[in-house]
């Protein structure tokens, strides 16, 4: 066995690349974690891809690895990447009581990965400090955001703080109590309809964060994910490429992206790897009530036995629609949610993050 070269952590740091080859590495290395099933080229393909999408372009994907300082990106030995980890440019708000609104970048933090190698050496603890640094210092940027699947305490320590984490599991089958939701006519969400309902969104988002602030103590402050077209056709080109070129499904195309009526809405991901709907934006306007609810949620239940999915999720709901479904809300041990505001001395306790909810992950 060949023996595995330790570097001491002065001697190494964390940069930026732009290489294909080198990109293409990172896919190669972490390809045993998110894509063991799959042949590199197929793996390759649905990466580009996905790279490719509006959501990803003119540099707001960014792919970053931990090296030592001798590496050389031009002639670069790739067998010395000790760690990898891919950023997003988001668009967010941040609000408080003294500040008001003010439009913001995040940082979504994602595929943070360690080759089996070099694990136990302190990497990728060493990596996320520099990542930190290297988001502390970029223009315009208030806060960064990662789902963590090691637990809520690697991260936290690291800066970006556990929130909440709970979804409810809706069974395809579960029948939805009460009267008149089968005969409330919802209209589909698709391409056609989907900026302006996610514009409209937005400005709901607006709305509802002057409320909380006026209600809110001075201390608080509340970060949100701006809700944006982009994220979610990027989430459905990833659907899209495993119906056609993984599961190779006769049928492959998905049209319908979600449901809604009036300004109530459900927005969904086909997440057909795992056996379910993922409702990844869930919005019943107060105008609206438990009718309305009953039929969204059939839309999604619908839409998931279209695609033989046992099962709708959806994360962080409300009490009330858990009372509605007559399902528990239960703690989710992956995927953790966790945030926090760079160059800041907020307390975390004072800080939510609002719509915690799958549209902002990648």
């Amino acid at each position: 066995m060949t023996a595995v070269t330790s570097f001491a952590h002065e001697d190494i740091h964390l940069i930026r690349v732009y290489s294909p080859d080198i990109i293409q590495q990172t896919w190669t290395n972490n390809r045993v974690e998110w894509g063991p099933s799959l042949d590199e080229e197929t793996y390759y393909a649905r990466e580009r891809i996905l790279a490719s999408q509006e959501f990803t372009r003119d540099n707001k994907l960014q792919v970053w690895i931990l090296v030592p300082k001798t590496f050389d990106s031009a002639n670069p030995q790739l067998d010395q990447i000790l760690s990898t980890v891919e950023t997003f440019e988001r668009p967010g708000i941040v609000a408080s009581k003294d500040q008001g609104l003010k439009d913001v970048l995040s940082i979504s933090v994602a595929s943070v990965f360690t080759p089996a190698h070099y694990r136990g050496r302190g990497y990728a603890s060493l990596m996320m400090k520099l990542l930190w640094k290297e988001i502390s210092s970029m223009k315009g940027v208030s806060f960064s955001f990662l789902y963590s699947d090691v637990g809520p305490t690697f991260y936290g320590r690291l800066g970006w703080t556990p929130k909440r984490s709970e979804e409810i599991v809706i069974p395809t089958a579960h029948p939805i109590q009460g009267s008149g939701s089968a005969a409330m006519i919802v209209e589909k969400v698709t391409d056609s309809n989907l900026s302006e309902l996610i514009a409209a969104d937005a400005e709901q988002v607006r709305t509802l964060l002057k409320g909380q602030i006026e209600a809110a103590s001075p201390s608080k402050v509340f970060a949100v994910v701006t809700p944006e077209p982009t994220c979610v056709l990027w989430l459905h080109a990833r659907a899209r490429f495993a119906a056609q070129h993984i599961l190779k499904l006769e049928r492959h195309q998905i049209t319908e992206w979600g449901a809604k009526h009036g300004e109530s809405f459900v927005l969904w991901f086909h997440d057909l790897f795992k056996d379910q709907l993922f409702i990844i934006r869930w919005h019943l306007d107060p105008s609206d009530g438990d009718e309305t609810a009953r039929a969204l949620i059939e839309a999604a239940q619908t839409e998931a036995r279209k695609w033989n999915l046992s099962k709708v999720v959806i994360w962080n709901p409300d009490q009330s629609l858990a009372d509605l479904l007559r399902l528990d809300i239960k703690y989710r041990d992956s995927a953790i949610p966790s945030l926090g505001l760079v160059n800041s001395t907020i307390e975390t306790d004072d800080i939510e993050w609002v719509h915690n909810e799958k549209y902002s992950w990648c």
